[in-house]
């Protein structure tokens, strides 16, 4: 998923740089949806059809609230027997296009440097208090 958040500024990047911006991605998305999944009680999903062409897949579910239904697609990879997920499609709307959208937009407007940053920023920001003894 970092990989294909960044798009072609990825090849741009040495082995160091790619670790550092998958543990950032990494927590943005753990920060990002956390909560809210953990908000969810008593929702339901539907498992509706799935479609495989060689190493892709595609998983597709609606989630059921009382506010109403809504489609969540996993698209998948599969390598070495192993199915990962490389997008979530929510309502249409595509979780890695958007994250690359925005990161583009940083990158083009200053730096990957300035993204790096924020990211940092960010995750600065939500870092837990240390607990009294730990």
């Amino acid at each position: 998923m970092s990989k294909r958040s960044l798009g072609a500024h990825w090849q741009n990047l040495n082995d160091t740089q790619r670790q550092q911006f998958v543990e950032l991605f990494q927590q943005l998305l753990a920060r990002s949806y956390t909560g809210t999944i953990e908000g969810y009680s008593g929702e339901r999903f539907q498992f509706l059809s799935e479609h495989n062409e060689g190493n892709y897949a595609e998983v597709r579910t609606k989630f059921l609230s009382r506010k109403g239904d809504i489609p969540v697609n996993y698209r998948l990879f599969g390598k070495s027997g192993e199915w990962r997920v490389y997008d979530i499609v929510v309502d249409g709307i595509s979780m890695i296009s958007n994250y690359r959208a925005q990161f583009t937009k940083i990158i083009n407007a200053s730096s990957y440097e300035s993204l790096v940053e924020k990211l940092q920023n960010k995750s600065e920001v939500f870092k837990p208090l240390a607990t009294p003894g730990g």
